[in-house]
């Protein structure tokens, strides 16, 4: 390929996105600001003229995976890219360490100049410089949302497109916080915001960005911004788009979803009709919830998460922990017995409820009795899946000045013992679904096997079900289809299922 510098027509663009649902999403909505600024977004890095990483920083192998991420795209240039650009969380949270360590990037952008970004990826793309470094480093968001400096927004198969022109007719708005913009809708503009969705059978959905909360471990607050909920009449609109463009699934996201309303007029009290909302949009066939806190779960979400029929039976507690004196250290609170009683009361509120849940592994003061305690309560949990993690400590936070520090070796034991637990209860839960009638939305298709998902199977988190017909062979089915498939076999946490009579 020849340098970006020696081709003519509009620049191209390709994002790596990095980390959590959130931050695809933001790719989503960085890939449609691109679009509607005159840059042609595509799948491969190697065919793009600037790379954009969307970094993740939660924890180190997190920070780890996203440097290599940026030393290779770095590696396209002078071959197939002209630029690197590099935003996200990391981006934001380390910006002037991330442009002195790696020099071949050509600038690390925060949130807050997003909107810069078409115009930023044009001048790379045309060989001229850019500022290397362009963050405001005050998390806080501005008193009232700003909006981007676009309107009249109509469609297209595969994003939206705002109408540049138009924007140009009126006066341009302050824009204070990119990633708020991004998140809100422009001035005269439709209720959602600009984003692209090349299609599929589901679509991440974020209902909110920030966090309030004071955990030790994390420091995302410090970088993404206290709590916002997105007004309900976006969200709801938003989807409809989704719906519109072919997403049968749509995942709500947010760092704290039972947060959702608490900054609007009514409250978290609106998290019913919120999901009574999504559950009446057309096209929509599968409504699932991440990130749920069970400090704030309160009993009128789990009435609606049971009772909507389109409504997952899936419940993604954070909990992180089980032992009292870890949690305490952690700022969160709770115990087996709090969590257990939880636990039994969503399984009578719906038998077919599933669970997934994280664990943090090593956490300063955790001693061998408080991971007994965890064993113990993932032995009567029954949790269908589970993440766990060695602690990592991360700048900024509380825990990292803690005393008593697990040594990193020694948390590594402790999560393989709590791991090969957990693999045998996963395992026994996939198991029990043998026999059962299931409905499933269609993920992937090849010559060699479709897979698809179930109400108990997270996209990109969980396991998938392999369809095939009554003679073994590959389903032959569509992706976005949803069928009704009857479990005939478990593998690992996997299932296999058939079609048809």
């Amino acid at each position: 390929m020849t340098p970006a510098t020696e081709r003519a027509g509009m620049p191209s663009v390709a994002i790596i996105t990095l980390g959590c649902g959130r931050n695809e999403v933001d790719s989503d909505q960085l890939a449609g600001l691109l679009g509607a600024g005159g840059v042609e977004v595509r799948d491969d890095p190697a065919a793009a003229d600037v790379v954009i990483v969307n970094t993740c920083t939660f924890i180190e192998p997190a920070k780890q995976e996203s440097i290599d991420t940026i030393l290779a795209a770095c590696d396209l240039k002078g071959s197939s890219a002209a630029g690197v650009l590099v935003v996200g969380c990391m981006a934001q949270r380390y910006p002037q360490q991330l442009a002195d360590a790696i020099p071949e990037a050509d600038a690390i952008v925060g949130f807050d100049a997003y909107p810069r970004l078409p115009a930023m990826v044009r001048d790379v793309a045309a060989g001229r410089e850019v500022d290397r470094v362009v963050v405001a480093r005050d998390p806080e968001p501005p008193p009232a949302r700003p909006t981007l400096p676009l309107a009249a927004v109509t469609s297209s198969p595969d994003r939206l497109v705002l109408d540049l022109d138009a924007a140009e007719r009126r006066p341009e708005p302050v824009v204070t916080a990119g990633q708020d913009g991004l998140d809100r809708v422009p001035a005269s503009g439709p209720a959602f915001p600009v984003r692209a969705f090349n299609g599929g059978s589901w679509a991440y959905l974020k209902i909110a960005s920030g966090c309030d909360r004071a955990c030790t471990f994390c420091a995302i607050p410090s970088f993404r911004g206290r709590f916002r909920s997105r007004p309900a009449d976006e969200i709801v609109a938003e989807a409809t788009w989704l719906a519109d463009r072919g997403a049968k699934e749509l995942v709500l996201v947010s760092e704290n979803t039972t947060s959702w309303g608490k900054d609007l007029g009514g409250g978290r009290d609106g998290q019913p009709e919120l999901l009574r909302r999504l559950s009446d949009v057309d096209g929509v066939e599968r409504l699932r919830l991440m990130y749920l806190q069970p400090a704030e779960i309160t009993w009128p979400l789990l009435e609606a998460m049971a009772g909507l029929p389109r409504v997952a039976s899936y419940f993604d507690l954070s909990l992180q922990h089980a032992a009292p004196g870890v949690l305490n250290r952690m700022k969160r609170g709770g115990s087996p017995d709090h969590f257990l009683r939880l636990v039994r009361e969503i399984r009578a509120l719906d038998p077919t409820a599933v669970f997934r849940s994280n664990f943090i592994c090593g956490f300063p003061g955790e001693t061998e009795q408080d991971v007994a305690l965890l064993a113990d309560f993932l032995a009567e949990a029954r949790l269908d899946w589970v993440g766990l993690f060695t602690f990592s400590v991360e700048d900024g936070t509380a825990s990292a000045d803690l005393p008593d520090q697990v040594d990193h070796q020694e948390a590594l034991e402790r999560l393989r013992s709590l791991a090969s637990l957990q693999e045998a209860i996963a395992n026994e839960a996939a198991a029990a679904f043998v026999g059962r009638r299931i409905q499933v939305l269609v993920d992937e298709t090849s010559d060699q096997e479709t897979l698809a998902r179930s109400y108990r199977e997270a996209p990109e988190t969980d396991g998938e079900v392999r369809l095939v017909t009554a003679d073994g062979n590959a389903a032959d089915l569509p992706v976005g289809r949803t069928l009704a498939a009857t479990v005939v076999g478990s593998d690992g946490v996997d299932l296999v299922a058939t079609v048809g009579r």
